[in-house]
């Protein structure tokens, strides 16, 4: 068994797919929106067959920091080791 993908609300979705493509080297997918309920969401391909699910919803209230849930996101780089945020304040963990 294998994970499918992650996914993760946002709130700018066009900056965070930005973000991922840019730094992580993935591939965006086409956009979807759904307009009767106003979610939208970008799959963003990841190197060795990781995906993660971009995914926005207006309404949605913003989360508190301390929270139960996605605790952080993490990498394997093959070169580089640190944790930082991403432009939301989300945990990324980058490994070695």
């Amino acid at each position: 068994m294998k994970i499918e993908h992650l996914g993760l609300f946002v709130a700018d979705l066009e900056a965070a797919k930005d973000f991922y493509t840019k730094y992580f080297d993935g591939q965006a997918g086409p956009k979807y929106h759904n307009p009767r309920t106003g979610f939208s969401s970008y799959f963003i391909n990841l190197a060795e067959g990781a995906r993660l699910e971009l995914c926005h919803k207006a309404d949605l209230p913003q989360v508190a920091t301390e929270r139960l849930g996605l605790a952080h996101l993490a990498f394997n780089l093959g070169s580089k080791e640190a944790v930082v945020t991403d432009l939301e304040g989300n945990l990324l963990e980058l490994t070695i």
